[in-house]
């Protein structure tokens, strides 16, 4: 059997008087930090899709008074040939904040390359460089609403835009030093996984666990954590899928991807 993708039209079809259009598909966003520090941005659609991805916009912000700033922006294929991603302008200050718009417009359907999208699956559109380090947000907010930078996407010229998800709006810590010794093994898992930190001093620890809609799932506090820390973190009775490990401590949020298989 083979499997149906939504194509969508670069015109509209004329029936009996009537207009056809495809049925839409929204796609999510997400930014998740990666083992080298630098920024993933993910798209999830919710229909398989095998179209054009026509035009793509989002914004990333960081506090302002920060000496990071955003370097390279790095993608594979197929993602580069079906919406090459690139800034829209330079990075721009407001009210304490930096923010970073970035842009992609495609002009070659993923059949054509051949390629395609499954309904519920994640796929890595752009990889960005981090110097220094700070906390980024992938957002919607008032400066982006007034700069034409809210999210945006479309499929074919249809405007599809979906959510912001995967708590990345509240700030994900990223650049030389994010990682801060977190680990996370087995991952993925179905089962229990143990998270484990390395502290050269006392500190107080807040750990949380969210779902692709931004719900906390699980939580643990560790007061006064000191040395190498190991904390289970039972997945069993989660749904299958990505989530996100966050963790507050002295002041910064530490992120990782736990996936559940």
């Amino acid at each position: 059997m083979k499997t149906a993708f939504l194509r969508r039209p670069f015109v509209l079809l004329v029936f009996a008087g009537t207009f056809a259009v495809a049925q839409a598909a929204n796609v999510d966003i997400t930014m998740a930090p990666n083992s080298n520090g630098q920024l993933d941005i993910k798209l999830r659609p919710s229909a398989n899709f095998d179209g054009m991805v026509s035009s793509l916009v989002f914004t990333l912000r960081w506090n302002a008074g920060t000496e990071a700033h955003l370097g390279t922006i790095q993608q594979a294929e197929p993602a580069t040939t079906y919406i090459p991603v690139s800034r829209s302008g330079g990075e721009q200050d407001a009210g304490g904040q930096r923010y970073q718009i970035f842009v992609g417009f495609g002009m070659t359907p993923m059949q054509w390359i051949p390629t395609n999208w499954v309904a519920g699956q994640e796929y890595t559109v752009a990889t960005i460089a981090v110097t220094g380090t700070a906390e980024f947000s992938l957002v919607n907010d008032t400066w982006t609403s007034l700069n034409n930078a809210d999210y945006y996407l479309a499929l074919g010229g249809l405007d599809e835009t979906g959510e912001i998800y995967g708590g990345t709006t509240s700030g994900i810590l990223a650049g030389e030093a994010a990682d801060g010794g977190l680990s996370v093994m087995p991952n993925p898992t179905d089962k229990t996984s143990v998270i484990t930190l390395e502290l050269k001093q006392a500190q107080d620890l807040k750990l949380e666990l969210l779902n692709a809609s931004g719900q906390v799932v699980w939580k643990e506090s560790k007061p006064g954590a000191f040395g190498t820390v190991r904390i289970p973190l039972d997945l069993s009775s989660l749904d299958k899928g990505v989530y996100l490990l966050r963790m507050h401590r002295a002041g910064d949020i530490i992120t990782q991807r736990v996936v559940k298989r």
